[in-house]
């Protein structure tokens, strides 16, 4: 999704969005006392996190595109 200029800011958009997205959809998970911090931190990163990232290595390195995914 890089525009014809090669910015990614539509692609940042996108993935900040499905991220989002996906945690949405673990917060039942995410949030119960019945599963152990260790692994809603592994089911945070295995499944938000490498969802915002997803293809992000061939984008162009902004540092405002850094900003937005953190």
């Amino acid at each position: 999704m890089l525009t014809v200029d090669g910015d990614a800011d539509a692609a940042v958009e996108a993935r900040v969005h499905k991220g989002w997205n996906k945690f949405r959809q673990l917060v039942p998970l995410l949030t119960s006392q019945d599963v152990s911090l260790l692994m809603r931190v592994k089911l945070y990163t295995s499944c938000v996190h490498s969802c915002m990232l997803h293809g992000s290595e061939t984008w162009p390195a902004k540092k405002e595109n850094e900003l937005t995914l953190h």
